[in-house]
């Protein structure tokens, strides 16, 4: 059964609207404005036709239709519509694109979601840059905020996936 929040828009940023800044979404983001930092979701990312993003994406899924500058991990699918452009490495187990699509960088695609989490900590210590990295994949749920003064479960992945751990 397909979960709710993958298929029900509980946050949109519409044409006309800007945000810049790191946003953390549990559902679905759509996204028809633009957005600079970075995203992370635990449903879908939708990018309308007009959306503009400047930041890495990290979700369960996607679907471009508009322009993003910035990697793209998902651990189940992506979908690029004609006119979409991604410039930036792309990480997914399932993906399509559509006539009329762009994507500059590397593309892995495994063909298979067991294993997503090592197989993306993978792709990001052989593209070296894990400041873009956004943590391990969750079943769910995304990583929480960092406790004050101490550094946070991203930051550790991070390190993790740099240093090999």
């Amino acid at each position: 059964m397909a979960d709710p929040r993958d298929s029900l828009v509980n946050s949109i940023i519409g044409a006309g609207s800007s945000v810049d800044g790191d946003i953390d979404v549990d559902g679905l983001l759509r996204i028809d404005g633009d957005v600079r930092g970075t995203l992370r979701v635990t449903g879908k990312v939708v990018v309308g036709s007009a959306g503009r993003v400047e930041a890495p994406i990290r979700a369960k899924s996607a679907i471009i239709g508009g322009t993003v500058k910035g990697d793209v991990y998902v651990s189940e699918r992506l979908r690029i519509l004609t006119g979409g452009v991604v410039i930036g490495n792309v990480f997914a187990p399932r993906f399509e694109a559509e006539d009329g699509t762009v994507v500059h960088g590397d593309v892995a695609v495994t063909g298979r979601s067991e294993g997503a989490e090592e197989d993306l900590a993978a792709f990001v210590r052989g593209h070296g840059d894990a400041r873009r990295f956004l943590g391990a994949f969750r079943e769910g749920s995304f990583a929480e905020p960092p406790a004050q003064g101490g550094p946070s479960r991203t930051a550790e992945a991070t390190d993790s996936v740099l240093h090999g751990d």
